[in-house]
Order: structure tokens, then sequence, then C-alpha cells
């Protein structure tokens, strides 16, 4: 490719077949792919590679700012388009022009379920199942991701061979498995998850097996949509089961780092999003011992107790009382 004619819609699936797709996660990958062909080839495809400039990118930038997070993450991934071309002699170096972009500010969104909401959670799972609405497996991963704060993509990668009964754990491997997030990850079991596990029917290598014969189930989160509606918590995403798990950690008084153990954090600022609620529950367990303390000091001092002076002995210069 001459760097003089190479237009950027050219260069993008250079891209995918040289970096994105040999590097990068399956997920990532697909993202990438749909973003390009969406929404980067339609704006950028057609202009020369090495003339778009930084007003090109903040003109596109602002047709995107209602969908403030898309935004971003489409810069973004210009930006690592427009790295790898420099890279490849396409573009001068320190000429990336989504470099130093004022981004959108994101508001992170968290929605955690109380106890009685998982409850009701969990019931409309039971009653979906009965109803034939979504099938064993669908509610066998729906109640792993309840019990075990595990990703959907987790959830739905776990095989057979992954499942270490006798420690109760799922030790899932690095893998390019499409829609997992993370590398190396150890599911914790708690007895009604691995009850989940007794009594899913096994039909191949996955535990929670798809329509077609060998492979994992596709998309959980379609039947979140029917189990929340049937629980009237139409605002609760399937992820944020993941954080209602973590926070009810918390609520229990777990340590940020156990809760991030159990979550498969790898950095501890990711856990951090929770401290609100470990503090909560500290400043609870304060004010309870404070009232224990009181009505102990209470009950043992005596009616007619009076506070008595203690006088100070006098100190000589040589330091002698």
């Amino acid at each position: 490719m001459e760097a003089g004619l190479t237009t950027l819609g050219a260069f993008a699936d250079r891209w995918l077949d040289e970096y994105v797709r040999p590097k990068l996660k399956p997920r990532t990958a697909s993202d990438y792919e749909k973003l390009i062909e969406q929404k980067i080839k339609p704006a950028f495809g057609h202009l020369i590679l090495a003339r778009i400039a930084k007003d090109d990118i903040l003109k596109f930038h602002a047709t995107m700012k209602a969908t403030p997070r898309r935004a971003n993450y489409t810069v973004r991934t210009i930006g690592a388009l427009m790295t790898y071309a420099e890279d490849c002699r396409l573009r001068p170096q320190q000429t990336n022009p989504c470099r130093r972009i004022k981004m959108y500010p994101e508001r992170l969104r968290e929605r955690f379920m109380d106890e009685a909401e998982i409850g009701r959670a969990a019931e409309a799972i039971t009653g979906a199942e009965q109803d034939g609405v979504i099938g064993p497996h669908a509610a066998a991963g729906l109640r792993l991701a309840l019990l075990t704060g595990a990703r959907s993509g987790e959830v739905t990668a776990i095989r057979w061979v992954h499942v270490d009964w006798e420690r109760r754990q799922i030790r899932l491997p690095d893998s390019d498995e499409p829609g997992r997030k993370t590398g190396a990850r150890t599911i914790y079991l708690n007895e009604p998850a691995v009850e989940v596990l007794k009594t899913v029917p096994r039909v191949g290598p996955f535990v929670i097996a798809g329509a077609k014969q060998g492979e994992p189930y596709k998309n959980l989160s379609r039947a979140w949509i029917v189990v929340r509606s049937r629980a009237r918590l139409d605002d609760v995403r399937l992820h944020d089961v993941r954080h209602s798990y973590a926070s009810l950690a918390a609520a229990k008084g777990h340590s940020l780092p156990m809760i991030g153990k159990l979550l498969g954090h790898k950095v501890a600022a990711t856990t951090q999003r929770y401290a609100h609620l470990a503090r909560d529950v500290v400043s609870a367990v304060s004010d309870e011992i404070g009232v224990a303390m009181a009505t102990a000091i209470e009950k043992g001092s005596p009616p007619s107790a009076s506070v008595v002076k203690l006088h100070r002995r006098k100190i000589n210069r040589a330091g002698r009382r």
C-alpha cells in the first residue's frame, strides 16, 4: 500500500487481518469488525488515510453525542487503527488525529438487586422454565450467574472438564472461546451452585449447552430479558446480577479483597466500586456496637455514681514527687 493512495477503508481491512483477528480476543475482534462496517467506513472509508485530520475526528465525534459511550469507544478504535498506520509508515509518526480528543463523560450505570428482588428473580427463572418459555440450560445458566457472580460469557464457556467436584471449583483456562472477557479464571461453587450443576442435563461438552450439538448456549441475555419481565425487574441487566452478588457479599461484611477474589478481578481497583457498600456495613456495625456499649455502660454504672477527680501530685524541679 502506498501512503498517498491508501484509503482508510482499505487499511481497516488490513488492520483487521494483520492485527485485530490474530492478536485480540474474538469478542473484541467482533466488536471492531461491526464498528468498522457500521460507523467508521461510512464516515471515513473513502478518505485517504494520511489526510484524515483531527478536525475530521472532532466533527465525527460530535455526530455521536447522543450515545457518549459508543462515541468514545468508536474514536478510541479509530485511534488504535491510526497507531497501526503509523507503525506501517502510512502516516507520519505522532500524527494520530485521535490524540487528545476530549471524550464525553460516561456515567457508570450500576443497579444492585436487594435480597427480595433476588428472590423474585429466582422465582421467575423457575416459572419461566416450568412454562417452557426458557429451556433447562438457559435456566441453569441464569441460576449459576446469580449464585456465583460469574459473567455470562464465563458461564456459557464452562465445559464439564472444567468442573472440579472435589474442590468445588470451576477452572476456566485462558482460551479463544467467544464471549470470554477474561483469561484463566476460577469460579468458586457454593452448595446451591453444585446442585445446579448436578441437575442440568448433560448433552455435550458444555455445561450450558446450546441448540446445536457440541456448541455452548449463545445468548443468556435473551433468556434474562424474559425472566426480568416476569420478575418486574425491567431495569436490571444481566450484568447487574454480578453487581448484586458483590453488593450482597459487601452487605454480609466481606472485605473488598475477598469480593475481588470471588469475582475474578485481576486489578484491585476494579473492586473499589463496591467500597461505599463496605463502608455502609462498617458504619452500621459501628452503630450497633455503640448501642451495645452504651447499654453495657448504663447497666454497669450504679445510680449514685459520681465522678471523682484525681489530683495530680506536684513534681519538684529535681523530678521527685
